[in-house]
């Protein structure tokens, strides 16, 4: 299937939120080939992706994690000529004219690698979810403008640091030079991380207030569940050892090891949360073990430890 422009959805038991997600994609102003990549779904997915003839389904028959199931659609993209990739969380509904505002940005902006527009709430369309990705002074990955009214938003198209991977538009030619997403993050700061990778190479972010989205905010990991807990903390380790400086990285994974491990989980447990203090504590060891074997394989030509694409022989464990 050729087309200049693909949209990539990762889906795994998504059924109740494909029907809209995918709705809002085919009722686009700018034309995509739409492909719904499924992570071994175990409900009524692939019925709810049938109901939308034109949309492509690859299943991948497990649960590969969002990075590594996104690259498998950047894959069939870049194979198919692609010069545009967008993708789309299944709990997001973008605007009819989210994509062609994305591309015509884009396509003014030769070296912008990655395009991200205005997220709001589904559940509260005149708050802001994120007009793009942030980091604070510990290296943590923050939605900018995140609870802002709509009325009182301020922020102005132009760059910024990263985007989110719920709703962005990526230029094919920055995967082909930058490499796709770091599978070994599984979920969560794949996106931030291949915007610092892209940024390396002199791609940097945009954000287009044009181009409005809603998205149903945790609905596929759930708001500060365990599993969301797991992969945001271990994740921010992982991050700040590739992107930080050491002088800057490696006390940051000392204190929040100590943090996750000897405070938050033991708070968990004594609110009587087992699952989110189990959560912590994995989080804390995972993540300063993967910090430590990052800082130590850190490139000096700044370019990618894991070769980007690379598959997981297993998702990670989080229960």
């Amino acid at each position: 299937m050729q087309a200049d422009t693909w949209i990539v959805v990762v889906n795994w038991n998504g059924a109740e939120l494909l029907p809209g997600c995918l709705a809002a994609l085919t009722a686009l102003s700018h034309p995509a080939h739409i492909l719904v990549v499924d992570n071994g779904s175990s409900d009524a997915s692939a019925a709810a992706a049938a109901a939308f003839p034109s949309v492509e389904w690859l299943p991948l028959g497990r649960n590969l994690g969002f990075a590594a199931a996104n690259n498998a659609g950047f894959r069939r993209a870049l194979a198919a000529g692609a010069r545009w990739i967008a993708i789309v969380n299944p709990d997001v509904e973008v605007e009819p004219l989210w994509l062609e505002a994305l591309v015509s940005a884009g396509e003014a902006q030769p070296k912008v690698g990655l395009l991200g527009g205005l997220l709001l709430f589904a559940d509260g369309p005149s708050r802001v979810n994120s007009t793009g990705v942030t980091l604070d002074r510990f290296g943590r990955a923050r939605d900018r403008d995140f609870g802002v009214a709509v009325t009182a938003l301020a922020t102005h198209d132009g760059p910024v640091p990263a985007v989110t991977g719920g709703a962005a538009l990526l230029r094919a030619d920055m995967l082909r030079q930058v490499g796709l997403f770091d599978p070994a993050y599984w979920a969560y700061y794949e996106d931030v991380d291949l915007s610092f990778r892209a940024a390396q190479a002199g791609f940097g972010c945009w954000y287009v207030s044009a181009a409005r989205a809603r998205h149903g905010f945790g609905k596929t990991f759930g708001v500060d569940s365990p599993r969301q807990r797991f992969f945001l903390a271990r994740n921010h380790l992982r991050f700040a050892a590739r992107h930080l400086p050491a002088w800057r990285s490696a006390p940051i994974a000392l204190a929040f090891t100590v943090l996750r491990a000897g405070v938050k989980a033991p708070l968990e447990l004594v609110r009587g949360r087992p699952a989110l203090a189990a959560a912590h504590l994995r989080a804390a060891v995972a993540g300063a073990r993967m910090a430590v074997g990052r800082m130590l394989q850190r490139p000096r030509d700044g370019g990618p430890v894991v070769p980007p694409g690379a598959e997981p022989s297993a998702p990670p464990s989080t229960t």
